[in-house]
């Protein structure tokens, strides 16, 4: 059931050239915002353009900066930067490209202080939205625990947009899949197991034990704008089926490289994109294709965690192992 106090605050707006092709995109996105998850202003856009936006500006819940207004100042802002966002993730789909993983269909953003999510439905169409991050803390590593509600409504809402025009899921997140089960790391197969550490791991150490066919499948630790370490177990015989002769393991290895050396500025520019709606840097980003995702995960202010995973599926199991291994690299020695 609604809670009429968020219904009471619902304000939606149209762009002037309506269509009758919005009004069940409008219904779906209307009904994630009145959830109650923590969204508190969603628009649609085709080709960057906005086509529609619903907040609940006037809801005290819908406002993590302290900032309780409705005003139209800070609606335009949300959609201004909503459109922003929506061409920066063009950008990001086009450089991501040379991966060969497949479109990129989800994009998480996440500070100390907020989530912001920009989903594609289908072709040029986007849908952003901006939610609180409940139980907002000080630590240095993102959980995307606190937001999964939100993540996973906004992964079905692109989903449901999709079946609207009769597309078939692309199952965003990886949530549509059943992947419970054991998640002890593995090394390839012709590896030494882990070994016991009297002192502090290196990083490559720490790393290496975080991969396995079934999760984290590249990593890479950087440190003041250099790489530190990077290990991968892309060649290991179940990844086979993601290479072929167009695209190698050195090849896509090259190119993660490349990108993991890109990322601190990608996220910093997304930041700033942001920074008039949601404060706090970018503590979490995620990059999800067609084929896996590449996170982005900060450990402070010099330091940042990339992986990645190939397999759908597990996207966001991978994810919670990012958070889990940037969590280890951050504790006190």
């Amino acid at each position: 059931m609604t809670d009429p106090e968020l219904q009471d605050a619902l304000v939606e707006e149209t762009a002037e050239q309506d269509v009758p092709g919005f009004l069940k995109k409008r219904d779906l996105c209307r009904d994630l915002l009145l959830s109650g998850n923590g969204v508190y202003h969603i628009a649609h856009y085709t080709t960057g353009v906005l086509d529609f936006a619903l907040d609940l500006f006037g809801h005290p819940s819908a406002s993590p900066d302290g900032d309780e207004s409705d005003s139209p100042e800070r609606r335009e802002v949300h959609r201004r930067v909503g459109a922003q966002l929506v061409y920066r993730v063009s950008e990001l789909h086009r450089r991501l490209g040379e991966l060969h993983t497949g479109a990129l269909i989800r994009t998480v953003v996440q500070t100390g202080s907020g989530l912001v999510f920009c989903n594609t439905g289908v072709a040029n169409e986007h849908v952003v939205g901006f939610a609180a991050v409940p139980g907002a803390t000080a630590e240095p590593v993102a959980d995307p625990g606190q937001v999964s509600a939100v993540d996973r409504a906004a992964a079905q809402l692109a989903t449901d947009l999709r079946r609207l025009v009769r597309q078939r899921s692309q199952n965003p997140g990886g949530w549509e899949t059943d992947v419970s089960g054991d998640l002890t790391p593995a090394l390839p197969s012709g590896e030494a197991l882990p070994h016991q550490l009297t002192g502090p791991p290196t990083p490559d150490e720490v790393l290496t034990a975080a991969l396995r066919p079934a999760g984290l499948h590249y990593l890479s630790y950087h440190r003041l704008g250099e790489e530190v370490a990077a290990v991968d177990i892309l060649e290991h015989s179940e990844l086979d089926s993601f290479f072929n002769r167009g695209v190698t393991v050195a090849d896509r290895r090259d190119r993660y490289q490349r990108l993991a050396g890109d990322l601190s500025l990608l996220a910093l520019q997304v930041g700033r994109d942001l920074r008039r709606a949601v404060a706090g840097d970018v503590a979490r980003l995620v990059l999800d294709v067609e084929m896996g995702a590449v996170y982005y995960y900060r450990l402070s202010l010099d330091d940042y965690l990339v992986g990645v995973t190939l397999n759908q599926d597990l996207v966001a199991r991978a994810d919670e192992e990012m958070a889990t291994l940037a969590r280890r690299l951050t504790a006190p020695a």
